[in-house]
């Protein structure tokens, strides 16, 4: 099996690349520096020749929603129209767990990006050949929330009320998903439901900094409030967040 991760240097996706070659898969990291642009849509050609399957883990950091259904949909239909026309058996996108619900994006530009996602994959590939996999927030966006909203000793995280999980195990799960035949539509989450901004304070409790961390609202109130907490997903990572945090911050 051929495997091609695009955004293959970014978070999930330098991880994800890595847990599909434990596997035995046969992977090509595509991004700028292998001569693969998905947003100006070059080199998809040829990274997607003989391929079974190509994954779409792109990111950009963005808060316009002009900018982020700009880059979001422009990859998607660059990628969804060379996929199709390079044969390509199977089309993983990664997206996040009801970002594509108006009720929930309606304030927040990311997130109507990743609706814009969808709705291009969806246009593009053939329902037998996709598979959407959201996934909920990761705990390290805390960490990366904390890096960026920070002045000093303290910092800022919003409050998202989410069953947060680990990179590794979206990534695993992702890898899975990427083995198998389409599935329509896939949603990973974590074991708890807990609010963002709490997995920032236990993250900067365990590693001594930033000092303080604030909540701070965010994106609107369905955010805050429970809307991207999943009904029933179709996978539930074992990881909690003291497991992570026993991890990731070990004496």
């Amino acid at each position: 099996m051929r495997v091609v991760v695009l955004g293959a240097t970014g978070v999930i996706g330098a991880v994800l690349v890595d847990r599909l070659r434990e596997r035995g898969i046969d992977v090509v990291a595509a991004n700028r520096a292998s001569g693969v642009d998905a947003y100006e849509g070059t080199g998809l050609a040829e990274a997607f020749a003989g391929a079974d399957v190509v994954v779409d883990s792109m990111n950009v950091t963005t808060t316009s929603a002009k900018k982020a259904i700009d880059f979001f949909g422009t990859v998607a239909r660059n990628v969804g129209d060379a996929a199709t026309k390079a044969g390509v058996a199977h089309v993983v996108c990664l997206s996040i767990i009801n970002a594509a619900d108006p009720a929930v994006n309606a304030k927040f530009g990311y997130y109507q990006g990743k609706a814009a996602q969808e709705d291009a994959y969806r246009a593009t590939v053939a329902a037998d050949r996709l598979t959407i996999v959201r996934s909920a927030q990761f705990f390290e966006l805390a960490e990366q929330l904390m890096g960026t909203l920070r002045i000093g000793p303290l910092s800022a995280v919003p409050h998202m009320r989410c069953r947060p999980l680990s990179v590794n195990d979206a990534a695993v799960a992702l890898a899975d998903v990427a083995v198998a035949a389409p599935a329509g539509e896939v949603e990973v989450a974590g074991p708890d439901v807990l609010d963002l901004a709490d997995v920032g304070k236990a993250v900067a409790r365990r590693s001594g900094s930033p000092k303080w961390v604030v909540a701070i609202n965010f994106g609107g109130a369905p955010i805050r409030d429970g809307a991207l907490v999943p009904e029933q997903p179709s996978v539930v990572a074992s990881t909690t967040l003291d497991e992570w945090l026993d991890t990731e911050y070990a004496a």
